[in-house]
C-alpha cells in the first residue's frame, strides 16, 4: 500500500488556500446541506479520493446516516443508514478520534457496511465533527478510497481542519436558530401583551366615558373626557402595533391619520363644521416610543383647536407629514381659526404637553399663531436614523 500524499509545497499551498475559502464560505452561508456538500467536495480533492461523506446520527437510536457526499450514487446521500457500530465512522465516534482503515478487506474492527464495499472503496480515514459547547459530536468527516493507500499525517491534519471547521458552522447555525427561536417567541409574547394593554385600555376608556356621563359639572365632565382621549390615543397604538404584527415600528403616517379622524369626529358627533385636511406620507416608520408622544401631541393640538380656534363657526384643521433629509419627518399641524389670544397663554395644559412631548422626542416645537390660524412643526427623527 501507498500513501498519495503530496510533499509538493505548491500542493500544501493550494490546499490551505481552499482550506482558507471554505473557512470563509462556512463562516458566511446559513445552508448547513451546502456546507457539508463543499466540505466532502474540497476533502475529497485535497486527499486525492474518489468519495467523501458526512456521516450523522440518524432520528432512529443506533443508526448513522449519510448526511452529505461527494462520488456516491444517488441513492446514497439521505437515504442510506446503517447501525452506528458499523464501519469506521462508528470506531471514530465511539473513541471520539480520527480513525483510518488502509484496506477494508482486511479489516476486524469493525463490519463495513454494505454499500461502501458496493462502491468498491478500499481505503477510509474519517474525523470526529465535535459538538459545540459540550454538546454530543455532530458526527464524521470520511474520506474512502477505491485504492488501497495509506492516509499520512498531513492527510489527517488536512481531514481535523476540515472537521473542526464544520464544527464551528454546526455550531454557529444552531445558535443562530436558537437565537431566532427565541426572538420568535419574545416577539409572540410581546404581541399578546399588545393586545391584552390595547384591551384594558378600550375598557378604562369605556369606564370613563361612563363616569363622565355621570358628572354634573361641565369642567369636570370636559375632564374626564380629556383623559379619555389621551387614553384613547395610545390605545389606537397598540391597535396599529397588533394589527401590523410588529412589535418595534408602525408607519406613523397611517397612525395619525387614523387618529386625528377619530378626534373629529369624536368632538363633531358626524356634523361637518370643522373638516380636516390631511397629506400624509406613508411609510415613515418610527418605533412605539416615539408614536406615543406625537399621538399625544396631535391629539393635544386638534382638542385645543376645536375647542377654543373656531367659536361657533366653520374651519379646518390640518395635519401634514413628509420625508424630511437625513432620515427625519416633518410633522406640521394647523387650523384657520382666530389664532391664539394675546398675551399668548404659554403656560397653557395643552401647549405645555406638547412642549414637553417634543422634548421628550429630541425635538423642537414651532409655534406661530395670527389672526389667519395657529400652526406648529416639529421634526421627527425616523426608526434607524
Amino acid at each position: 500500500m501507498s500513501g498519495t500524499t503530496s510533499t509538493d509545497p505548491k500542493d500544501w499551498v493550494a490546499q490551505q488556500a481552499a482550506l482558507a475559502r471554505f473557512g470563509e464560505y462556512a463562516l458566511r452561508s446559513e445552508d448547513l446541506d451546502r456546507i457539508l456538500h463543499e466540505a466532502c467536495r474540497l476533502t475529497a480533492a485535497a486527499l486525492g479520493t474518489e468519495l467523501a461523506r458526512v456521516v450523522t446520527p440518524a432520528a432512529e437510536g443506533g443508526q448513522l446516516m449519510v448526511r452529505a457526499g461527494i462520488g456516491w450514487q444517488p441513492d446514497v446521500v439521505g437515504v442510506i443508514t446503517t447501525d452506528a457500530a458499523s464501519g469506521l465512522e462508528g470506531l471514530a465516534l465511539g473513541n471520539g478520534t480520527a480513525a483510518v482503515s488502509p484496506d477494508l478487506e482486511q479489516e476486524t474492527r469493525f463490519a463495513v457496511p454494505d454499500f461502501v464495499r458496493d462502491h468498491g472503496c478500499r481505503s477510509s480515514a474519517c474525523a470526529v465533527i465535535l459538538g459545540v459547547d459540550g454538546a454530543a459530536p455532530f458526527g464524521v468527516l470520511q474520506a474512502d478510497s477505491r485504492q488501497p493507500r495509506s492516509f499520512g499525517e498531513q492527510d489527517l491534519a488536512c481531514l481535523r481542519s476540515y472537521a473542526n471547521l464544520l464544527a464551528s458552522a454546526v455550531g454557529r447555525l444552531r445558535a443562530n436558530a436558537l437565537l431566532r427561536r427565541k426572538a420568535d417567541d419574545n416577539e409572540r409574547l410581546l404581541r399578546e401583551l399588545q393586545h391584552r394593554v390595547k384591551n384594558n385600555l378600550q375598557v378604562i376608556v369605556a369606564i370613563l366615558d361612563l363616569q363622565s356621563r355621570q358628572l354634573r359639572m361641565p369642567e369636570s365632565r370636559a375632564a374626564m373626557r380629556g383623559v379619555a382621549r389621551r387614553i384613547e390615543a395610545l390605545r389606537l397604538l397598540h391597535d396599529k402595533l397588533h394589527l401590523s404584527g410588529k412589535v418595534d415600528e408602525l408607519d406613523l403616517g397611517e397612525y395619525l391619520a387614523q387618529l386625528s379622524a377619530g378626534l373629529l369626529s369624536f368632538h363633531e358627533g358626524g356634523t361637518t363644521r370643522v373638516q380636516l385636511a390631511l397629506e400624509v406620507e406613508r411609510g415613515l416608520l418610527v418605533s412605539p416610543d416615539q408614536a406615543a408622544p406625537l399621538g399625544l401631541a396631535v391629539n393635544e393640538f386638534i382638542t385645543n383647536s376645536l375647542k377654543h380656534a373656531f367659536g361657533d363657526g366653520i374651519g379646518r384643521i390640518g395635519l401634514a407629514l413628509a420625508a424630511h433629509p437625513t432620515q427625519r419627518a416633518l410633522l406640521r399641524l394647523w387650523d384657520d381659526g382666530h389664532g391664539l389670544p394675546v398675551p399668548r397663554p404659554k403656560h397653557g395644559t395643552g401647549m405645555r404637553m406638547i412642549e414637553n412631548f417634543g422634548r421628550q422626542l429630541g425635538s423642537a416645537v414651532h409655534w406661530s399663531s395670527d389672526e389667519t390660524g395657529t400652526r406648529l412643526e416639529m421634526t421627527i427623527r425616523l426608526r434607524g436614523a
